[in-house]
């Protein structure tokens, strides 16, 4: 499996499950007729509702403590609800990295306007998935809010100036363009920006939803909170560099 705080797989093996799911194995074996491979795990002291969680997966009770499975890979999307609390923990990770080194940017000058809406922001996303439209809609507005807005009252207030290459990163470039394009609720509006902006936000979607530009899973908008994370944090350590 891919690492989970740039990107989610489609498919997860049933070892990277069990350990995403704290859930220890004592011993596997594989059996197959030539055309069905099945997969046994033997696990001991495994609570009830652990157990009722391979059941559900599809894991079929062999006998008490011996479980199999046919094949040893399953759909990421048909496990999702079980892996939500990794995934949470994945995200709050990343949301702490990403607060310690706008403390650290701020230590150095006040480049992101410290205010109240700030920590409402902080603390709105920090264990939370965007896992539709609308809230991913949500968090590119409070992302614009947190980046660029503060960037530009502490710029007004101070007259901090970064390096250009901060302000041409994808990342600072491409909350901007989200942030205009779900401000536009209007399609008039929208296409009044004309074809130009439409593609940069057609650009920005394939690569944030590669696998469906147009229609998202919850997976989906999970995978693009991911990636728009790890923007972030490559540019705030370019911030930082400049910084130094």
């Amino acid at each position: 499996m891919a690492d989970v705080t740039s990107s989610i797989d489609e498919i997860i093996d049933v070892r990277t499950l069990f350990n995403n799911l704290a859930i220890a194995f004592d011993d596997t074996a594989t059996i197959s007729d030539g055309n069905v491979t099945y997969n046994i795990y033997a696990i001991s002291n495994l609570d009830s509702d652990k157990k009722d969680i391979l059941i559900e997966i599809g894991f079929e009770e062999f006998k008490d403590g011996i479980f199999l499975i046919d094949g040893d890979e399953i759909r990421v999307r048909e496990v999702l609800e079980y892996l939500l609390p990794y995934y949470i923990q994945k995200e709050t990770e990343q949301w702490d990295e990403i607060i310690e080194k706008i403390v650290a940017i701020n230590d150095r000058a006040i480049l992101f306007n410290p205010s109240s809406k700030q920590l409402k922001i902080v603390s709105k996303w920090k264990g939370k998935l965007a896992k539709n439209d609308d809230e991913f809609r949500i968090l590119i507005l409070d992302l614009f809010m947190l980046f660029r807005e503060s960037c530009k009252q502490a710029k007004e207030r101070d007259k901090i100036i970064i390096n250009e290459e901060c302000f041409s990163h994808e990342f600072w470039k491409d909350i901007g363009d989200l942030r205009n394009h779900y401000s536009a609720h209007d399609p008039e509006q929208r296409r009044e920006g004309g074809s130009k902006d439409l593609q940069k936000i057609q650009v920005i979607f394939e690569d944030l939803f590669p696998s469906s530009p147009t229609k998202r899973t919850q997976l989906d908008f999970m995978n693009a909170q991911f990636k728009l994370f790890s923007k972030c944090l490559d540019f705030l350590d370019i911030v930082l560099s400049e910084l130094s």
